[in-house]
């Protein structure tokens, strides 16, 4: 039974392989091989069910491709043949079904070509990822698409989902599998940094070295994992395209002219693309200083970075932005001494990204907490790099500023990693004669096409804000308005995700940016162990509301903490809708969830506001209509009123003297309203209300009437926040 089940699950997609040596002589025709693959450690009907690779669409995989699934060797083979090869799977749709990129029974269909593998591995030429038939790329494109990155991708579904014959043309960042398969494809340009993120959060080095496994040894199963969730990542990606046809092709563009695309593929050759549309797409590259000796050896960028070879003891980082703090975190978690170097202010470096003053002390103090040097108004000065095959440390010279808080002067580390930043990769746009901005970034109209007709841009090329997810938008954007659709959609306030151990998350305005705007802002905060979730599981971290004083209405929201980047999304639902913290105070949330931390700081939020949510039903019922606006009341003429009702003249009135006050202006209350206000004013506890404290809550209260009666409605905060946020994103 075990064998017929296997049998009718992949049968299917298995008797359509041949080998480049004619019919499956040397593969699963034979039935003789059943039982040797049934009992195979590799892929035993077990193994295959729990991978996903013929489980049903419910069953979720499980496991991970074995490394050695290509060496893995049939018991008894006398050819060698390797167990994926005799499975009639392509290698890489093995990995991409067993990383979680397919979870239902191989069939033919835009991948039935890599199931067909040959015996010997020979993958046949169209089939291959990444190749276009010659036929394909004569016919004239509606849109070229030049970058294979999540903007590039992007732009591709759009136009397929628009009904668009597109193409897109990207060359591989690394070596491809034998399918083709460029694991860096449709992953953004911090893929390598999460990837080794994700692992390093639980890999326990010091464990690991305890147990007598070599560096070199660890270090390999470290990049194995890296490796594995990239390439579930290009897996889907590559899918995608084939499910919507756009087709993929992995080659070096370059633009001889408006319309013409010529691509050289990697035998050299060259084609010509036709179209009337190009999106170039592009990304960033690294921003090198020139006195930095890089060899990607010893001495890194934020691109090279992810060929480092070995498992560092130490680093030293320069720059002071969210990669430097990203890959400062990554290696103090993988057990390295790590030290960063930053030649101005690191706290005031981050506040100029966007980032609220206590996020960004938070986050410094998380490094120096972790052990992280941080040595400000400190600069590399030079470099002694050993050679290849010398083991010894890389020794730098250090120059420090007069005020740098402390100062060292010689540093000797395993690793250099120059984080200064990232630049447009525009040259070869600018030699087509695409004008650019000071920063090199393309210029771009509001549809994204450049000064040169036909030609469009998006994503890091166009410059700020340069995230993976803005680019995606950009992308879409582009290629609806390039055929006439989306018009005057505009590109929407976003917010920002730093993927730092801890995470950080942000929206809107920080009380500074909003004072400067002439905002009255306050802010509410609350602690990660304000909620249960947060003092059980994970007690670091901070959650702020900025609201406006008057209304209380949000328009900031700044999260640093685990799942700090997934909960801002509701901060940013609360600051679009224009919510308050008196909104958030009464919200019901999910016991035991860090969503509770929101009701916690709009709490501490109200207890900083002189008039909070215990006073507003006061408030309300007495907010009666005076017919003036509250700057227009002669307060003279009520402190006149207040006086004649003191009759002791002890400056103070008891209830019934606070009730007949109202009275004698021809604005009665109940008692009850009297009573509450009394004890909520009452600020000495003596049971009675002075004219300091009586004056500054009638104020309000004609105020409040006086709003109610002209139908005055506060400044919406959405589009506040809409204003002001592009001009701190460019920042």
């Amino acid at each position: 039974l075990k064998h017929i089940f296997w049998m009718s699950a992949c049968l299917p997609s298995l008797l359509p392989c041949q080998s480049s040596a004619g019919p499956m002589s040397a593969s699963l025709a034979s039935a003789q091989q059943w039982p040797l693959l049934m009992n195979s450690p590799v892929l035993g009907p077990s193994t295959m069910w729990r991978s996903g690779v013929f489980a049903p669409a419910s069953v979720a995989p499980l496991t991970m491709v074995p490394a050695d699934l290509n060496d893995a060797k049939l018991p008894g083979s006398a050819s060698g043949t390797s167990v994926a090869n005799v499975a009639g799977v392509a290698t890489a749709t093995v990995v991409a079904a067993l990383a979680g990129s397919a979870s239902r029974p191989a069939r033919r269909g835009c991948c039935a070509a890599r199931q067909a593998v040959a015996v010997n591995g020979a993958v046949p030429e169209t089939s291959k990822i990444g190749v276009v038939s010659p036929a394909k790329l004569a016919k004239p494109y509606e849109v070229v698409i030049i970058g294979g990155g999540p903007a590039g991708v992007a732009a591709g579904l759009r136009a397929a989902f628009l009904g668009r014959r597109a193409i897109i043309v990207d060359k591989p960042k690394v070596a491809p599998t034998s399918t083709g398969l460029d694991v860096s494809f449709g992953g953004p340009t911090g893929l390598w940094s999460k990837a080794l993120r994700d692992t390093a959060k639980t890999t326990d080095i010091a464990t690991l070295r305890s147990m007598r496994l070599d560096d070199d040894v660890i270090w390999k199963q470290i990049v194995k994992n890296c490796i594995t969730l990239a390439t579930g990542n290009a897996s889907y990606q590559v899918g995608r395209l084939e499910r919507y046809k756009v087709d993929y092709l992995q080659a070096t563009a370059r633009l001889s002219e408006p319309g013409r695309v010529v691509v050289t593929h990697p035998d050299g050759s060259e084609t010509e693309l036709k179209s009337d549309n190009v999106l170039v797409a592009t990304g960033s590259l690294p921003i090198r200083i020139g006195s930095i000796p890089f060899d990607k050896r010893r001495v890194f960028d934020s691109d090279s970075i992810n060929s480092l070879g070995f498992l560092p003891k130490s680093v030293c980082i320069v720059g002071s932005g969210i990669i430097a703090i990203e890959y400062a975190k990554i290696f103090r978690k993988l057990g390295a001494e790590v030290s960063v170097l930053v030649r101005s202010n690191a706290k005031q470096a981050l506040q100029r990204i966007g980032l609220d003053e206590d996020i960004s002390g938070a986050l410094l103090d998380s490094l120096r907490n972790d052990g992280v040097m941080v040595y400000e108004g400190v600069e590399a000065e030079s470099f002694d790099v050993p050679n290849e095959d010398e083991p010894g440390p890389l020794k730098l010279k250090l120059k420090c500023r007069d005020d740098a808080p402390k100062c060292i002067l010689d540093l000797e580390v395993d690793v250099f990693l120059a984080a200064t930043g990232r630049r447009p990769n525009s040259a070869f746009l600018e030699k087509l004669g695409c004008e650019t901005n000071k920063d090199g970034s393309v210029k771009v109209d509001n549809n994204f096409k450049t000064t040169v007709d036909g030609i469009y841009a998006c994503g890091d090329l166009i410059g700020a804000p340069a995230l993976a997810s803005t680019g995606e938008f950009q992308a879409a954007t582009a290629v609806e308005r390039m055929f006439g659709d989306g018009a005057g959609k505009a590109m929407p306030v976003f917010p920002i995700g730093m993927w730092t151990i801890p995470e950080v998350g942000y929206f809107g305005l920080t009380k500074e940016a909003a004072l400067k705007e002439g905002i009255v802002a306050e802010e509410g905060v609350a602690s990660y162990s304000d909620c249960l979730r947060g003092r059980v599981f994970a007690p670091e971290g901070m959650l702020k509301l900025v609201f406006r004083k008057d209304d209380g209405v949000i328009i900031g929201v700044h999260i640093i903490g685990t799942d700090a980047c997934e909960m801002v999304h509701y901060g940013m639902d609360l600051v679009h809708k224009g919510s308050t913290i008196f909104d958030v105070m009464t919200t019901l949330f999910t016991a035991v969830t860090f969503h509770e931390l929101f009701r916690s700081a709009a709490l501490d939020g109200n207890n900083k506001l002189e008039f909070g949510l215990e006073w507003r039903a006061i408030l309300k019922d007495m907010s009666l209509d005076w017919g003036k606006a509250s700057e227009e009341v002669d307060m003279d003429e009520v402190r006149q009123k207040f006086d004649e009702i003191d009759e002791d003249g002890s400056g103070e009135l008891d209830p019934d003297e606070l009730q007949a006050c109202f009275a004698s202006m021809g604005k009665p209350m109940k008692k009850a309203t009297i009573a509450n206000l009394v004890r909520l004013a009452d600020m000495d506890g003596n049971g009675l209300i002075d004219w300091d404290e009586f004056s500054r809550i009638f104020k309000t209260i004609v105020a409040m009437g006086s709003e109610m009666e002209q139908g005055e409605q506060p400044e919406d905060a959405s589009a506040v926040v809409e204003a002001l946020m592009p001009e701190m994103a460019n920042s």
